[in-house]
């Protein structure tokens, strides 16, 4: 029987968390034929040009961030991985492929989130303690393969979304530590680190299709408000949200407006953001907790 976690605040120094999800533009879950290789169609790729672009611009506004990095991506583009990490970035993993954590038993979720641990670690020559599921597809605190993460290594998660649909308005909104008593592999706990929110109880994403759509300075007033109330506030971006061409393939129905909804001049709005506050890793905000360690090449 799978137990519900104790949570628990951790105490944490309030900071600014800036993370990015590394996937090609195609990696959705609302086109199932892009996000499984194996029926997915000859699509051009993006990532090999846009990841020093990303590089670039968070030097020239002095940000540091989280690359929550698909396993396939690594595979496909090591050395972009290495040059991240290289930077002074945090390199964490975002499971091997990009489906949806519900799509697989626990022993298929096992196997994914460890392969992609060891293939990030074997890239970057540290140790990865971070992960986020892709579509934030973990949904509930109560979900048990939380506690697969922390059986496999992981020290955090950032896969909860405080609000309806892509998570739930139970699910924490500043950082917490999950404990789940002993069993068959003893005890686990892991941190949780969720993303920011705006609005008050009728919660929207920050980032997202609802935070391009906002002007970039009530995102940044909403970040620096909670990071003055004393909170860690967690932003997200996806590499393929910072281009200014045109999507190099078709995306048509929802899955076409969750992608281009916003994105012209998002690139503008998302620089004003990161002038605004100190943005540093989510590997840099739990260091207060020493937990997890800095990466350090091996």
């Amino acid at each position: 029987m799978n137990e519900v976690p104790s949570r628990a605040p951790v105490g944490l120094a309030p900071a600014a968390g800036l993370s990015v999800d590394v996937e090609e533009w195609y990696h959705t879950c609302l086109v199932p034929d892009y996000v499984r290789p194996d029926r997915r169609p000859n699509l051009a790729r993006e990532l090999d040009w846009l990841l020093p672009e990303v590089l670039e611009l968070f030097a020239q506004t002095g940000s540091r961030a989280t690359f929550f990095t698909l396993g396939e991506v690594a595979r496909q583009v090591p050395q972009r991985i290495r040059e991240i990490h290289d930077a002074g970035h945090e390199v964490a993993s975002h499971g091997f492929h990009h489906l949806r954590v519900g799509e697989y038993d626990t022993t298929e979720f096992r196997q994914d989130v460890t392969e992609a641990k060891e293939l990030l670690e074997d890239t970057v020559g540290a140790e990865v303690a971070g992960y986020r599921s892709p579509e934030w597809s973990i949904r509930r605190y109560d979900n048990p393969k939380l506690r697969v993460l922390a059986e496999v290594g992981y020290h955090y998660d950032s896969s909860l979304a405080p609000y309806a649909l892509a998570g739930s308005v139970r699910n924490p909104r500043d950082p917490c530590r999950f404990h789940w008593p002993a069993g068959d592999t003893g005890e686990a706990s892991l941190v949780e680190i969720p993303p920011l929110a705006y609005g008050g109880p009728l919660r929207i994403p920050a980032a997202g299709w609802t935070g391009r759509l906002l002007p970039g300075r009530w995102i940044a007033d909403r970040a620096e408000a909670a990071l003055k109330g004393g909170r860690c506030p967690v932003m997200v971006v996806h590499p393929w949200e910072l281009s200014e061409l045109p999507t190099p393939g078709r995306l048509t129905g929802i899955a076409g407006f969750v992608h281009e909804a916003g994105r012209s001049g998002y690139r503008r709005k998302f620089v004003e953001i990161l002038r605004r506050l100190p943005w540093r890793s989510l590997g840099e905000v739990l260091s207060p907790l020493g937990d997890p360690p800095e990466q350090e090449s091996t």
